[in-house]
């Protein structure tokens, strides 16, 4: 299992924030805001039911979604540098997709690489929610209460865009 790097900074004398990196993921290629700068959008963390080959299942309502980044914790994240990693794993489902359209999801991230054009994928880019794959250490993340940042790095030939992933974190 790879380091999590937290670092600790200091806005003001009075407010401090963790900063928590969840690596160099990729923005999907074919979805609305690649090369898109995401900045300290509120984010919900929510964890995966069931196995960890499977469909993606997560409960949330839609209320508590709309407007947010959704990061989805697998722990597929725990086998990144492997070669189990490039397995088939974890994926986004029709109808997962179809209520993250339809609450109003701002940006998806998950710590699984994403099928690439498959329907459910397809489903999710014309609803116009762009898709942060290779997310690493959301556990360490609270379920809420985190900002989330996607920075671009560069575009590759795919089409799709790496990006230097964190999230901050209010400390109390």
């Amino acid at each position: 299992m790879g380091l999590r790097r937290v670092v600790r900074i200091s806005r003001t004398l009075s407010e401090e924030k963790l900063v928590i990196e969840l690596g160099h993921a990729t923005l999907r290629p074919d979805t609305p805001a690649v090369n898109s700068t995401f900045t300290g959008l509120r984010a919900i963390v929510c964890e995966s039911v069931g196995a960890v080959r499977h469909e993606v299942s997560v409960p949330f309502h839609d209320s508590q979604v709309r407007g947010v980044v959704l990061l989805i914790q697998t722990g597929w994240d725990e086998l990144w540098g492997t070669g189990a990693y490039s397995e088939p794993g974890p994926f986004l489902g029709e109808h997962l997709i179809f209520r993250m359209v339809r609450s109003g999801v701002k940006l998806v991230g998950v710590d699984f690489p994403v099928t690439d054009l498959s329907v459910e994928t397809r489903l999710i880019t014309t609803g116009k929610i762009p898709i942060v794959e290779n997310l690493r250490s959301l556990a360490s993340l609270p379920r809420v209460g985190a900002r989330f940042s996607a920075l671009p790095l560069e575009a590759t030939i795919t089409g799709s865009c790496a990006v230097h992933a964190f999230a901050e974190i209010d400390e109390l």
